[in-house]
């Protein structure tokens, strides 16, 4: 029979959606010709089901120097200078930078595991930033996450052409991405593909475990600053639902250039509390240790630090091991930390020094769930 009038084969719930379904993949929107401090706003195409996570590929092309150039920190990923992604609704899913774009491939136990995925650096399609003098090309792919897990619980649905998820990307000028700029500043073409569930053609009315429910990241600043060697409590500003992840970030405002990454994070008492009460109460160097265990590594930075090293000012809790230590798509979000708008989540300790002084910024990865509580064997 056409699969227009096929019947369903079982009734709804009869199996999970991820043996009824397929994985696919489109080709997404392409620009060319992006120069640096450009905005981009594609239009992204209606997949018949529920996107999995957007694949964003940067290439830089056309830039050539007649001396060496020096990259920033954060480069070449602050090329980007936000990413913001909502659903069909206007409702903010992802919004970052580059840089913690990076980040959020690493820690988010979304995409790849144990350095094997997840370490951007890695993967066949990066191409390291060409410094010397002459071309100077880069490439790297940065996965934008929206599944949570392998049964697709939090995909994205899409498939009205007229009711599309939004993306816009705003990159940063020249001078914000390299401190010795090239000669002739390149330009950047941008691909976003859209790898996706298919909606299941015996029985297409059913969806991904709870569907409509949503696995966000965003980065913010933490109104407080931080002195040299004082022992302070800074209050991290997201809260209000699940917390999966916090990713943070320690920079100094006195640096020059500013806001550099330094490892100045409290060394024998980093904590952190939750109302009050301390849940983490630990050494940075234990605190490594963990980030070993789930991640293969505590840090990176694929363009010059070692294996399983680096970079400075970069530190990370995640609540994904209920199944394993190693995070990975694998999790029944057992151990995730719940809050309320009222909740008082605060990193402490005896911080290091600083040029000027401490400024913290903290990437959090939060679960909506549309039940009220995360899909898993608690909603029996």
């Amino acid at each position: 029979m056409p699969q227009t009038t096929a019947q369903p084969t079982s009734p709804a719930g009869a199996a999970p959606f991820s043996r009824l379904s397929r994985q696919g993949q489109i080709l997404g929107p392409a620009q060319a010709g992006l120069t640096y401090g450009s905005l981009w706003t594609p239009t992204l195409k209606p997949v018949g089901g529920y996107l999995r996570y957007l694949d964003l590929t940067v290439s830089m092309v056309g830039q050539t120097s007649t001396g060496p150039s020096v990259l920033t920190q954060d480069g070449p990923y602050d090329i980007i200078q936000n990413f913001f992604l909502r659903d069909p609704y206007g409702q903010p899913i992802i919004q970052a930078d580059g840089f913690s774009l990076n980040l959020i491939n690493f820690y988010s136990g979304q995409r790849g595991m144990l350095g094997f995925g997840n370490d951007i650096g890695a993967l066949p399609s990066f191409i390291t930033p060409v410094l010397t003098t002459g071309a100077q090309p880069f490439t790297f792919s940065l996965d934008i996450p929206l599944e949570m897990d392998s049964s697709g619980y939090c995909s994205l649905a899409s498939m009205n052409a007229a009711s599309q998820p939004q993306v816009q990307l705003q990159l940063n000028p020249v001078g914000s991405v390299y401190t010795t700029a090239p000669t002739t500043p390149g330009t950047a073409t941008m691909d976003i593909n859209e790898p996706f569930w298919m909606a299941p053609v015996d029985n297409p009315q059913i969806a991904p475990p709870d569907v409509g429910s949503s696995g966000q990241w965003s980065v913010t600043r933490a109104q407080t600053l931080i002195s040299s060697s004082a022992f302070q409590r800074i209050v991290l500003p997201r809260v209000g639902t699940f917390i999966h992840t916090l990713v943070l970030v320690l920079r100094d405002t006195g640096t020059a250039p500013a806001n550099l990454r330094v490892e100045s994070f409290p060394s024998t008492d980093l904590s952190l509390w939750v109302d009050g009460v301390p849940i983490f109460f630990e050494y940075l160097s234990e605190r490594r240790d963990t980030l070993y265990h789930q991640f293969g590594a505590y840090s990176f930075n694929p363009v010059t630090a070692a294996a399983g090293k680096g970079p400075a000012g970069v530190t990370a809790y995640s609540f994904r091991e209920s199944v394993q230590s190693a995070v990975s798509t694998a999790d029944t979000y057992d151990l995730l930390l719940p809050t309320t708008p009222a909740t008082l989540l605060e990193v402490a300790g005896t911080w290091g020094t600083f040029t000027g002084t401490g400024q913290l910024y903290t990437i959090t990865g939060e679960l909506f769930p549309v039940s009220g509580i995360p899909y898993t064997h608690l909603a029996a």
